[in-house]
């Protein structure tokens, strides 16, 4: 049962040579960029991180309508009625590993498969930093008043590059969706 919990995250198993640097490297870059400006900053004053109005209530409010969005572009490349989507991606085509009959074969994706996988796995990635963002709102009092202030900074710029990155990793994720669903599904294969 866990393992269907967690197919949504098969997005992030699709081989493919360029992918990783969409769903890793620019999340990654992005997330070490704005911690280090955002702890910078808090040199020239208090930059509020998980108070009311800070950084992680501002991003829990704008991620909170993205579910609802994403399950219904989810629904419209399930139903979209287009030949074309269900032909396998140009070479080299993007691969993910499925199990049949118990065993895991590689299959090459179908343009629908893909953005199916990809808008499962924003859905499920824009609820995890809903929790998350709760999470962090609602304990962060009790854990300062435990943890040595030594190594609050630490803790909170751990949480904070964490945070950032699957949110980053959301952000670019979308824009790569959206690429998809408003340009490229629209243009003949070459």
């Amino acid at each position: 049962m866990l393992r269907h919990l967690l197919r949504p995250f098969s997005y992030l198993f699709i081989e493919h040579d360029l992918k990783w640097k969409v769903d890793w490297l620019y999340p990654f870059i992005l997330a070490v960029v704005s911690t280090a400006l955002i702890f910078s900053l808090k040199i020239f004053g208090q930059v509020s991180l998980y108070a009311d109005g800070g950084m992680v209530g501002k991003i829990l409010n704008f991620v909170q309508g993205l579910p609802g969005f994403y399950i219904a572009a989810l629904a419209a490349i399930a139903t979209f009625n287009k030949v074309d989507i269900d032909k396998t991606m140009p070479a080299p085509a993007p691969k993910i590993d499925i199990v049949v009959q118990g065993r895991s074969v590689a299959i090459e994706l179908t343009r629908r498969r893909f953005l199916c996988s990809m808008f499962a796995f924003l859905t499920a990635e824009s609820l995890i930093i809903i929790v998350l963002a709760i999470f962090a709102q609602s304990i962060y009092i009790p854990v300062k008043a435990i943890v040595q202030e030594a190594w609050q900074i630490w803790m909170s710029a751990l949480f904070t590059v964490t945070f950032l990155l699957i949110f980053w990793q959301m952000i670019v994720a979308s824009f790569w969706g959206l690429f998809y669903l408003g340009d490229r599904l629209h243009q003949p294969d070459q």
